[in-house]
Order: structure tokens, then C-alpha cells, then sequence
């Protein structure tokens, strides 16, 4: 077996980064591996599709270490190669994808020895291939889509990051979408039955079940089950949104509230429309896309995944 670490250079700390790349040399020590650094955005989607064109037999291990969007680009490279693996070290702000497997931020640092992600064996785990009219854009998703106030806190969220302040997926990223992102006139239909009227606060549609860095959007969701999870929240008056929906919302337990479920439509199906009446921002693991129709659909057992874990 071969080994590929793939190392985001913008993603944490510096002094943690160092100390990772010293760790690599210690653990693979003995091993066939190889270091490859993110030189741009989407840099390393192209080289791995490249490095599989051309190792096309012995199994390749890959190791995704930075945030989300590294762990989305390094799927997106992966997407149809048989002989392809993933393991994932969270180094990132919110490393949401790895809280399915029980790994909080306060964990990671237990995991990056990359021994038990050396050691461990695969799963096959679904993901979600996201179209929109044009075919170029096509873009595969391991955790959440989402949109309405969601994305636009995940977009502001994202802005906040790049601009390296703490907590960014805070209230500076909360506020604005609490006044500007709880009306949007978009529908959403499942396997074709339409779930809501004309508006919407906001929909995710998942494989895994956290977004934002603690929010649990999708809480029932199962990335080995064939399905996607689909979390529609009606729209609804700021009081309401603030004083009961959001803790539970954050916790994961607004479906467990018969009151507070009237107003969520939560749905398991294979394909997902998103129609709105004007282009919007869609959501996927933290990265944005803008457009008014989207399809996403589950591809299941795409991925093989070495589900992380954490030293006790």
C-alpha cells in the first residue's frame, strides 16, 4: 500500500503544522509515502485525479489533513477511483465531518500521531453529487448542503475564517443571517414530492449531520444507509426562531420536541431538488456555489473512508 498525506498549508496553526509534517517522518518511517502541500483552492483535486490516472492498481491511501473543505477536495479528487482510500486529520476550524465519528475539536490533536489512521480499515460510505444546469459544475459533497440561513451563516462563517478571526462561525456570522436569511423563496422537492410552499428558513441536505462547527443539522443522518437526510426548517418569526428553535437546533434535539417538529419537515430519499426564484448561495462542506437549481442526488459506497478515532 501506498500513502499520500495531503497537507493544507493555509489550514491551523503554523507551530501545528510543523509538528505534523515532524510526525510524518516518524510514523511512516519504513513506509511508501509521499507529502503533497495544497499549492491553491481546488489545487488538489486535479492532482489527484492525475496521480490515479497514472496508479491505477496498488491500493493509495490518503490522508486529508486541514478542515472541511480540504477533506470536500480531496473527495472530489477521489470520486470513481477504485483503489483509492481516505483517512482524515482534522486540522482545520471547524472539522465538522469528523463529529459523526465522535472526534470534537478538543480531540484532534489526540489523532494526528496518523497511527490509527495507518492502522485502520476501511468503510464504505456514501457521499452526494451535486448538478446544476451545467454539467462543468458538477461537485460531490461528504457532509452537508445546505442553504437558506444556514448558508448564508456558513458563507459569512467563511469569510470570517479567511480573515483569521476567532470563533468565525459566531454571532458575526450569526446576525446578519437571523435579519437577512429567514425568508427564501425556494422549494424543495424529495424523489419528487415538494416539501414546503414558496419559502423556506432553511434546508440541509446531508450525509453527515453537523455543520458551522457545532450544529446539529442533520441528526438522524447515516452516510452507510443509501439515503440522504433532508432537515427543512418553515419559515417563522425571530422570537421563535431564537428562543425555541435555536439551542435545540444546535443540539440536535428539535426533532425530539413535538411542538417544535410541526414546524420541520425532516425526509429520507435518493434525490433532492432545489428550485429558487432567484440565484442563491448553496452550501457545500462550507464551500459556497451560487445558482437557482440544483439536483442532489446520493452516490452510495463511493468512498472508502478509515472512519477516525480517538485515543483514550
Amino acid at each position: 500500500m501506498k500513502h499520500l498525506i495531503v497537507i493544507n498549508d493555509k489550514a491551523g496553526i503554523p507551530s501545528e503544522k510543523e509538528a505534523l509534517l515532524a510526525q510524518v517522518d516518524v510514523d511512516f518511517k519504513g513506509l511508501d509515502y509521499e507529502v503533497y502541500k495544497t499549492t491553491a483552492p481546488r489545487s488538489v483535486i486535479e492532482f489527484l485525479k492525475e496521480y490515479f490516472s497514472k496508479n491505477t492498481k496498488e491500493t493509495v491511501r490518503v490522508y486529508a489533513c486541514g478542515g472541511d473543505g480540504t477533506v470536500n477536495e480531496v473527495v472530489n479528487g477521489l470520486v470513481g477511483f477504485k483503489n483509492a482510500e481516505l483517512a482524515i486529520i482534522p486540522c482545520g476550524t471547524g472539522n465538522d465531518f469528523v463529529k459523526v465519528y465522535g472526534v470534537e475539536n478538543a480531540d484532534a490533536m489526540k489523532i494526528r500521531d496518523f497511527k490509527s489512521a495507518i492502522e485502520g480499515k476501511p468503510i464504505e460510505v456514501d457521499i452526494s453529487k451535486v448538478e446544476t444546469k451545467d454539467p462543468e459544475e458538477t461537485a460531490y459533497s461528504i457532509n452537508v448542503v445546505n442553504i437558506g440561513f444556514d448558508a448564508m451563516v456558513g458563507a459569512n462563517g467563511s469569510r470570517n475564517a479567511r480573515k483569521g478571526k476567532k470563533d468565525p462561525y459566531g454571532a458575526s456570522a450569526i446576525v446578519p443571517a437571523i435579519f437577512k436569511g429567514r425568508f427564501n423563496k425556494i422549494i424543495i422537492k424529495a424523489d419528487g414530492e415538494q416539501l414546503n410552499k414558496k419559502r423556506l428558513t432553511l434546508c440541509s441536505v446531508a450525509q453527515g449531520q453537523v455543520i458551522g462547527g457545532k450544529y446539529h443539522a442533520a441528526p438522524k443522518s447515516d452516510n452507510t444507509d443509501g439515503y440522504l437526510d433532508i432537515a427543512l426548517i418553515k419559515c417563522m418569526s425571530l422570537p421563535r426562531l431564537m428562543i425555541q428553535y435555536f439551542g435545540p437546533y444546535e443540539k440536535g434535539t428539535y426533532l425530539d420536541n413535538p411542538k417544535l417538529a410541526k414546524r420541520i419537515v425532516y425526509r429520507r430519499s435518493k434525490e433532492v431538488e432545489i428550485i429558487a426564484v432567484k440565484n442563491i448561495d448553496l452550501c457545500i462542506d462550507g464551500e459556497i456555489r451560487n445558482g437557482s437549481y440544483f439536483k442532489v442526488s446520493c452516490v452510495e459506497k463511493a468512498i472508502k473512508l478509515v472512519p477516525p478515532t480517538v485515543k483514550e
